[in-house]
């Protein structure tokens, strides 16, 4: 079994390039989106919330919750804070697209971004550069010199829709 976790922790390093080097990638099940931060690799980890006919859950498709990388890779909830100011989402119902949802990170509305089932699996579309993606992860640039820590610049990852090329898009917010 631990062989077997090793590969699939191996093989999804292979395809899903990490945010920093050092920094070990998610395999949750039902992945949709991480975000990584320059202060350490404990992993902000968004996965979807399937119901019992592989449909994305109508009251809460998207969970959210830290992946402590720097312990033991265990997971944590969000504290109230984090998922009311920070990292936390909305999951709208989108008219006319049956069971997709338009979500959005409570720090960062004016992003949103399409989930829906394809192919049998989660997906989060958005926009990266400008291009149609599929969504992938963020890695984000933390000052802390401050009383409250500040995000000093954003990248953000995704494969194109029509190409497959991974694409990043770095911007301040």
């Amino acid at each position: 079994m631990r062989r077997l976790a090793a590969a699939v922790l191996l093989l999804a390093a292979a395809v899903l390039p990490a945010a920093a080097e050092s920094f070990p990638v998610p395999v949750d099940e039902n992945l949709i989106f991480y975000v990584q931060r320059s202060l350490n690799s404990n992993t902000i980890v968004y996965t979807a919330r399937l119901d019992g006919d592989g449909k994305l859950d109508a009251k809460r498709p998207v969970d959210v919750f830290w992946r402590r990388f720097n312990d033991d890779g265990a997971r944590k909830e969000l504290s109230s804070l984090e998922r009311n100011v920070a990292f936390g989402v909305t999951s709208d119902p989108v008219p006319g697209k049956p069971g997709s949802f338009m979500m959005r990170v409570i720090s960062y509305p004016k992003r949103p971004a399409l989930l829906r089932i394809v192919g049998g699996g989660p997906r989060l579309e958005g926009k990266v550069a400008g291009k149609p993606c599929r969504l992938d992860h963020a890695f984000l640039e933390v000052d802390e010199s401050g009383s409250v820590p500040s995000v000093t610049r954003v990248d953000l990852y995704g494969y194109a829709l029509d190409t497959g090329e991974l694409l990043k898009e770095s911007f301040i917010p």
